[in-house]
């Protein structure tokens, strides 16, 4: 249920933060705010991860991290409904206000990853990972849909929104895991091997792994689209084609939902019973063609194909870590998950910035959609770039 509320929180500020910054930033310092999210997760997942591994023995201890980020989330997301109920949103308050959210996420987002490494046995890994990526893609399509339509109510309205599903999902996680709090985590599930005595040791003995080095270079590519895409996907809509926000939040953010909805339940059991490098080449190579076609035209029937674009990307919403589930010494649970999160901050800075600067370049040739068409192209690079790397796992029997 955590993968909810953060995906919704997450999602309506990277959809609809733009939105409002847009009346007073470029693209460039949109996508620079937006890429604010990667930034933090370059270092805040490593520093988290590092701690979990040295200073965590049970499950009690990575509560006790989601808890009081938990309390920053929803503070933050209260200040932005604050912000908009106000109509007070400036560059300096919004950038402050996302700082602290963006850190707050990454910090958060490790512990409760590594409880699913901590606690889910390894060849359920795939199933566990589709019901989650289910709770997750259902924030972000309710943060889709009624995120627009909350915003044009009032442009506060998506962040209480926020803020209160944060606070609920996570009260739920600490309750429903009280009866677990003293079970033993990670390598004091398992002293066969010795935990390095630094997160920089621990990085580096991750990334001297190749099937986990080459999981992390896919992943941060993988995040670089899909950062982009939530960066400019509604600027694209609403300033490139013209339409409202009601629009995309009534016409096209529900055939992302069909997509979603299908990709995110099967995908972890397909991975499971046919294993996961195949599935995921599959996927790319459909994802990376078919994202590039709104790019060169914005006929009608391009909107049949987001169904299939949003069911590729549930599936690489699901996978990764169902992936370094399999890979991960069981001694470095908090340190793969900080790992992990690393490699969607490094996608997370460069997708968005990347992309903004593209539209602005090739906003004299794209001049129908303003430039915003340039998104498209970038994502659809970004993928295919990722396919050698996840080739590179083929072998690999543990996936």
């Amino acid at each position: 249920m955590p993968a909810m509320g953060l995906a919704f929180a997450v999602t309506v500020v990277s959809s609809y933060v733009p939105v409002l910054l847009g009346a007073i930033a470029g693209p460039v310092v949109v996508g620079a705010f937006i890429g604010g999210e990667g930034f933090f997760g370059l270092f805040m997942p490593t520093v988290v991860g590092g701690l979990l591994d040295r200073s965590t023995q049970a499950v009690r201890g990575r509560l006790i991290y989601i808890a009081i980020f938990g309390v920053a989330i929803t503070g933050s997301l209260a200040a932005l409904a604050v912000l908009g109920f106000v109509d007070a949103f400036n560059l300096w308050s919004a950038g402050l206000i996302l700082a602290v959210l963006y850190a707050a996420y990454y910090a958060y987002l490790t512990p409760y990853w590594a409880l699913y490494t901590d606690l889910v046995p390894k060849n359920q890994s795939g199933r566990s990972r589709s019901v989650e990526s289910t709770w997750r893609v259902t924030g972000v399509g309710g943060a889709l849909i009624g995120g627009g339509l909350l915003l044009d109510l009032s442009p506060g309205w998506p962040f209480f929104a926020g803020a209160v599903l944060a606070a609920a999902v996570t009260l739920v996680l600490l309750g429903r895991l009280r009866a677990r709090r003293g079970e033993p985590i990670g390598q004091h599930a398992n002293e066969s091997r010795a935990q390095p005595d630094t997160t920089r040791e621990a990085i580096g003995e991750l990334l001297r792994n190749g099937p986990i080095r080459n999981l992390f270079i896919a992943n941060a590519l993988w995040n670089g689209a899909l950062s982009a895409l939530r960066a400019f996907v509604v600027l694209f809509f609403v300033v490139g084609m013209g339409t409202s926000a009601t629009y995309v939040s009534t016409v096209i953010f529900p055939l992302v939902a069909v997509g979603i909805i299908i990709g995110a339940p099967i995908s972890g059991w397909l991975a499971d019973r046919i294993g996961h490098i195949g599935l995921v080449t599959a996927t790319l190579c459909i994802y990376g063609t078919v994202i590039a076609f709104p790019g060169f035209t914005q006929a009608t029937w391009v909107v049949a194909l987001i169904p299939v674009v949003a069911l590729s990307a549930a599936t690489l919403m699901t996978l990764p870590e169902s992936m370094l589930m399999r890979l991960v010494p069981a001694h470095l649970h908090g340190s793969a998950s900080g790992l992990f999160g690393l490699s969607r901050g490094i996608g997370g800075v460069i997708g968005p910035v990347a992309t903004g600067v593209a539209i602005l370049v090739l906003r004299p040739v794209l001049s129908t959609t303003h430039g915003y068409a340039a998104m498209w192209f970038v994502c659809s690079l970004t993928l295919l770039i990722s396919i050698p790397f996840v080739l590179a796992l083929r072998h690999d029997e543990r996936l």
